[in-house]
């Protein structure tokens, strides 16, 4: 099976799962803000009633305040989803007002570490997880500290937002300043990035393929920084032979970013399709958000990025 055949396969496999309410669920669950962000950027150069439908319901799910919620009629309380809500709403030019309110959410949500009480203490007293509580970025939920998936998807969406003539205020260069040094913050020691930091209890963490990934979509402005060229080079090492569709896509993702400024990067993605197209098949016993990132994988590999941050 060829590239264009597999995504054609797996566009077919979203617009199956998609419910009747225009929303997807993780399997055939319940509809969540998840899956149905995901599908929808997958399926954004889909022009159809399909996508028309699930764009309006995601909207409609937007919380009073701006925010999302992680379910379908969960409680009303904003979390990281916000992000991805706000990125597939741009991706297929539904923004609206709503689109508007979910951005100034993002650049008014911050780790509670940005809380000068949080800051003191985590200067005066909490040394098992070292890191500079003045570098704060998203948290998975309101009321929590900065983890570094949340914080790569608000700034993704904050940038594509800049781009898109949403900064109107000048909120944007230090809430996306603030995000991204905290990233760098959080670096695990050798390149690459864990799910929160880099060190605990005196122990360097092991960086995740599906993490660093998403972070290095975030930071492609930021190539010529030799952390960015340390952890790239981390991640096009660990990645053969990853077993994981769902993470390996993530990897093509971010490869695929930097394929103009790497050699390395641009002669492996080919090779890192393939591997993708066989640990998909079949797709039928694959979760919604495995399909959908997979088939974005498969087009950024041919030049058409969902994440793309021009630079």
């Amino acid at each position: 099976m060829d590239p264009t055949q597999a995504t054609g396969t797996l566009y077919e496999t979203l617009q199956a799962r998609q419910s009747d309410a225009g929303g997807w669920g993780f399997g055939t669950d319940q509809d969540a803000i998840e899956p149905t962000c995901l599908a929808i950027l997958a399926l954004r150069n889909q022009r159809s009633a399909r996508i028309a439908r699930a764009s309006d319901m995601l909207a409609n799910l937007q919380n009073k305040d701006g925010s999302w919620s992680v379910l379908v009629a969960d409680e009303p309380e904003g979390c990281w989803t916000t992000a991805l809500a706000v990125l597939s709403l741009m991706a297929v030019h539904h923004e609206t007002r709503r689109t508007a309110q979910g951005i100034q959410w993002l650049l008014n949500a911050r780790g509670r570490e940005a809380n000068w009480f949080w800051q003191w203490k985590f200067r005066a007293f909490d040394y098992k997880v070292p890191f500079d509580p003045a570098k704060f970025g998203w948290g998975w939920v309101p009321g929590t500290v900065s983890w570094v998936i949340p914080t790569a998807f608000a700034l993704l969406a904050l940038q594509q937002a800049r781009e898109r003539g949403h900064d109107k205020t000048g909120q944007f260069a230090e809430r996306i300043g603030l995000g991204t040094s905290m990233l760098f913050d959080r670096m695990c020691p050798g390149g690459g990035w864990n799910s929160g930091n880099g060190v605990a209890f005196g122990v360097a963490l092991t960086p995740h393929l599906d993490a660093t990934s998403i972070v290095l979509l975030a930071l492609t402005g930021h190539h010529k920084e030799s952390r960015v060229q340390t952890s790239l080079n981390w991640l096009l090492k660990r990645a053969a032979g990853c077993p994981s569709p769902y993470s390996l896509a993530w990897v093509i993702l971010a490869i695929a970013a930097y394929r103009d400024i790497s050699l390395e990067a641009r002669e492996s993605l080919e090779g890192m399709a393939y591997d993708l197209m066989r640990l998909l098949e079949p797709t039928t016993d694959k979760d919604t958000c495995t399909l959908a990132v997979s088939a974005m994988a498969l087009e950024a590999a041919h030049g058409n990025s969902a994440f793309e941050v021009r630079t």
